[in-house]
């Protein structure tokens, strides 16, 4: 906190805020001296409100939270405000045996996926798909710019067809403390971790 200025205290102690939900928290007994401590000091001094520990806990997450968005934007790309479903804009799908060989990488027909068991109502926000390897790669390796998703009479399934070439990952990503049963299913990321990823636990995941 000794990087905050004393200016914003000024606004904080003569302001008006509203106060949001209570949630609880553990401290040691120093802490909760410095909040007395501090919460007498600003009560005494502001002719505006009373304070309390609870409100300069909150005020105190809202500061960290707004660093930490800074951040994220600055350091990894990503914006934490944008709607969910335009982050996670990167599907991850598993492969066995050497299907991701003969047909991802295209040894057999033109770079592509199938069958592609996504939600539907991701379609729009999905830009690229990645391949999780099994046995005995056990990584994900290559990446493919989307195209589009639809359905192949010829092959009877959804089929994902790439804009371009699939193109091979900055590192590979082994499994890390995740185990093969996780790719099972679609998985949705945010491309950013992916590409910046050394383990499946760096990437950004949500799983529906």
């Amino acid at each position: 906190m000794s990087n905050i200025s004393t200016s914003y205290f000024k606004g904080f102690v003569g302001g008006s805020k509203s106060m949001k939900r209570q949630i609880a928290v553990y401290l040691t007994d120093e802490q909760v001296q410095d909040l007395d401590n501090i919460v007498e000091v600003f009560t005494k001094n502001s002719s505006s409100k009373g304070f309390s520990r609870t409100g300069l806990i909150e005020e105190a997450i809202n500061k960290y939270i707004e660093g930490a968005k800074a951040f994220s934007r600055e350091e990894y790309g990503i914006d934490l405000d944008a709607p969910v479903d335009k982050k996670y804009n990167t599907v991850i799908l598993s492969s066995k045996d050497r299907g991701f060989e003969e047909t991802f990488l295209g040894e057999q027909e033109a770079p592509c996926w199938y069958p592609c068991m996504i939600d539907e109502k991701r379609y729009p926000h999905l830009e690229y798909i990645a391949i999780y390897r099994g046995d005995p790669i056990s990584a994900i390796t290559h990446y493919a710019p989307i195209k589009e998703i639809k359905f192949s009479s010829e092959r009877g399934c959804k089929v994902c067809y790439f804009d371009g070439e699939p193109r091979e990952l900055p590192n590979k990503i082994p499994l890390g403390s995740k185990n093969n049963a996780y790719f099972r299913g679609a998985k949705y990321a945010t491309f950013d971790s992916l590409l910046r990823a050394t383990v499946a636990d760096d990437i950004v995941f949500i799983s529906s």
